[in-house]
């Protein structure tokens, strides 16, 4: 009797976890939740989400993505059917705004049930939304994170704490929910919900930080203050509010979006439109052409997608910490010497994996693609297998041992990935770590970064030397490394970096050996950048 009713207690408790899953139904959901297109006389569009609330002809979304200019429009974009809107109540505090849609289509079903309470720690939510303005709509499953205080300062890079304090859109100051993982560009204003398909928050983003993007949960109760607000009009200061949220715009020339003037570290050398009704024309026409496609990779239980093309220069004003882009600066001279390279205009290729909240870079224009015996791999002229210059990244699952060493020590886990890195190398060589490059940065909630240095330059009898730059990310569940490779050191080459030593690759009529030599050295430096990028969103600052 006893088994039978410890067997009876395990197949109610399997029942009741998977009906409590299987009720959240995006097909259900998704006739609630809407694309948002701000229009601007500037040829350039502000794209998010939003959903319908307790009325058919509420929708809410994110503040942060109107615009103030009288002929800029207000697009809700429900399937093929469109509708113009207009602003009826604004949250500046929360960065919500509540617009009002006249003679909404039939099938919209507005959300009315709310979480009354903050989600566990590691529950899993639901974010239903549009990446980047994109025509599908698509679900990003994430988990509730640990912060503490949760407040929005705690995860804002500086310069946008000083602009936020002073326009109060939001608030700095603001309770939120803190995500362990990310959402995608374009998530602002999508509603979050739990595993009974329970509105759970609104998510809010956009920021950049770096190679990493910055976004955030806003609780859903404060949804009846949003519709109690007295104030009807876009507040002053909404302008230097949105032109932070550099990620949840898109332009006709896809053009970078202007950061705003800040002191930093100089990088080494290197209208709404109010209408009675609804109707068809111009007017709603959202450009969809403008929106970039969407591309991502999966691979080994992430799935990797692009969510914007950077500069080196632009991460560095959008960063937090550029002052630790010094960090590639000093190891590529240390090991090629003084040369004058043009690195700012350097650029890259972003993708990131919502779940996990990590990052990672790849040179502009390279390909991000999983080979047939299942490496993650980038690829491009100069990047191959078979190429001077190779970038791969491995993912696995973290045991429960690796767990604990990783709770208890991060350091002692880091030395024991480095020692199994070096391990690997030496299967095939003779290769030292270069412990001064060795560094571990911390993300805040258990989630560390390490970088360190190997290469076989001591090596004799060989015809070849490799440079081994690798970038180990883990969250306590996972761990993802990312490898840089380069064999250009033969003898040859060696000699024409001893003879070229302190080349301006700056200069004008260079021969095409030093055009050639400039060439591979800025390789070299994204291929070290690119592995050094590898992080994740959503990083804790002392308050």
């Amino acid at each position: 009797m006893t088994k039978s009713l410890f067997l009876l207690s395990l197949f109610l408790t399997f029942f009741s976890v998977k009906y409590a899953f299987a009720s959240l139904d995006p097909d259900v959901l998704s006739k609630s939740t809407v694309r948002v297109v701000v229009k601007k006389p500037n040829n350039a569009m502000g794209v998010a989400s939003g959903f319908l609330w307790q009325q058919t002809h509420w929708v809410v979304t994110s503040l942060h993505v109107m615009d103030p200019h009288p002929r800029s429009k207000i697009i809700i974009d429900f399937g093929k059917k469109r509708r113009l809107a207009k602003v009826s109540r604004v949250f500046p505090e929360a960065d919500l705004v509540l617009l009002e849609v006249v003679n909404p289509p039939k099938g919209w079903r507005p959300l009315n049930q709310i979480k009354q309470v903050k989600p566990e720690y590691r529950e899993h939510v639901t974010a239903l939304g549009f990446h980047h303005g994109a025509l599908a709509m698509s679900t990003r499953e994430l988990l509730k994170g640990y912060a503490k205080p949760e407040i929005l300062k705690q995860f804002l890079p500086p310069y946008a704490v000083d602009t936020l304090a002073k326009t109060n859109i939001p608030d700095v100051e603001f309770p939120i929910y803190y995500l362990d993982g990310s959402l995608l560009p374009g998530f602002s204003g999508a509603p979050v919900f739990d595993s009974q398909s329970r509105l759970v928050g609104i998510g809010n983003g956009g920021l950049e930080n770096g190679a990493a993007n910055v976004s955030w949960v806003i609780p859903a109760t404060n949804l009846a203050k949003l519709v109690n607000s007295k104030l009807r009009v876009l507040p002053e200061g909404l302008k230097s509010t949105s032109e932070l949220f550099t990620l949840d715009k898109v332009t006709k020339a896809q053009r970078q979006p202007k950061h705003r003037k800040r002191n930093m570290v100089q990088l080494p050398r290197l209208s709404n439109l109010f209408v009675t009704k609804a109707h068809a024309g111009s007017e709603l026409d959202t450009d969809n052409e403008l929106l970039p496609p969407l591309y991502s990779v999966k691979y080994q239980g992430f799935e990797f997608v692009k969510v914007k093309s950077r500069t080196l220069a632009e991460l560095a004003l959008s960063s937090a910490t550029p002052n630790e882009f010094d960090q590639v600066d000093q190891l590529f001279k240390s090991v090629y010497g003084n040369f004058i390279l043009d690195i700012s205009s350097l650029s890259f290729d972003i993708y990131s994996d919502a779940f996990y909240g990590i990052n990672i870079a790849i040179p502009r224009g390279a390909e991000l693609y999983v080979d047939a015996q299942g490496y993650l791999l980038a690829r491009s002229a100069t990047l191959c297998r078979l190429c001077f210059y190779e970038l791969q990244y491995h993912a696995r699952m973290l045991d429960k041992k690796q767990q604990v060493t990783l709770n208890q020590s991060p350091h002692r886990f880091f030395e024991q990935k480095a020692l199994e890195h070096w391990e690997a190398l030496n299967e095939e060589g003779e290769f030292v770590e270069y412990t001064d490059y060795r560094n571990i940065t911390a993300y805040g909630d258990k989630r560390f970064v390490l970088n360190a240095l190997f290469a076989n330059f001591s090596e004799p009898l060989i015809d070849s030397y490799e440079l081994n730059y690798v970038s180990i990310a883990t969250n306590r569940d996972s761990w993802l490394q990312a490898q840089a490779i380069n064999n250009r050191f033969d003898r040859e080459y060696l000699d024409l970096l001893a003879s070229q030593a302190q080349l301006n690759c700056h200069q004008v009529n260079l021969s095409f050996t030093q055009i050639e030599l400039c060439q591979s050295l800025h390789s070299a430096y994204a291929l070290l950048m690119s592995v050094y990028l590898t992080g994740f969103s959503n990083r804790f600052y002392s308050i």
